[in-house]
C-alpha cells in the first residue's frame, strides 16, 4: 500500500529553497549595480582631476604672457630666458600646482617688428600613474604691431 501525500504538501516540498534562490539572485544583481556605481565614481574623479590640471596649466601660461606684457622685449629676454628669475619663479609655481610640471618659454621665434616679440609658452605635466605627457601651448605676440 502506497501512501500518497496531499497535493498541497507535495507542491510545497518541491518549492523549498526557491525564496533563497530568488534572494541570492537579487543580491547578485544589486552587487553588480553597486560595482558599476563605484567604477563610475572612479572615472568621474579621474576626469575631474584632468580638467582641473588643464585649467591650471592654461592659467599658468596666460599669467606668464600677462606678466610679459608689462615688460619690454629686452626685459623679457633677461627675465624669462633659460636662467631668468621670473621663469624660475613660474616653474616653482607650476610644480606646486601640477604633477611633474615643466614650463618652457621659447623666445627664439622671428619677430614681426622691432617693437614686438613672439613667445611660445609650453606647460607640460604628467598625471600620477599615467605615462602620457599632457601639454598646454600658447603663442603670443608681445609689443606693438608695425
Amino acid at each position: 500500500m502506497k501512501l500518497r501525500m496531499n497535493p498541497r504538501q507535495s507542491r510545497r516540498a518541491r518549492q523549498k529553497g526557491s525564496y533563497l534562490l530568488e534572494a541570492l539572485i537579487a543580491i547578485l544583481i544589486f552587487a553588480f549595480g553597486v560595482l558599476g556605481l563605484v567604477g563610475l565614481l572612479g572615472s568621474s574623479l579621474r576626469v575631474t582631476n584632468d580638467a582641473r590640471y588643464r585649467s591650471e596649466a592654461a592659467n599658468l601660461a596666460n599669467g606668464m604672457v600677462g606678466e610679459m606684457w608689462t615688460m619690454t622685449a629686452t626685459q623679457i629676454d633677461t627675465q624669462f630666458g633659460p636662467s631668468g628669475p621670473k621663469l624660475a619663479s613660474w616653474k616653482t609655481k607650476a610644480a606646486s600646482l601640477l604633477p611633474s610640471a615643466d614650463v618652457k618659454v621659447d623666445l627664439t621665434l622671428p619677430d614681426p617688428s622691432p617693437q614686438a616679440s613672439t613667445v611660445v609658452v609650453t606647460v607640460n605635466w604628467q598625471m600620477p600613474g599615467e605615462t602620457e605627457l599632457h601639454q598646454h601651448l600658447i603663442t603670443a605676440q608681445i609689443g606693438k604691431n608695425p
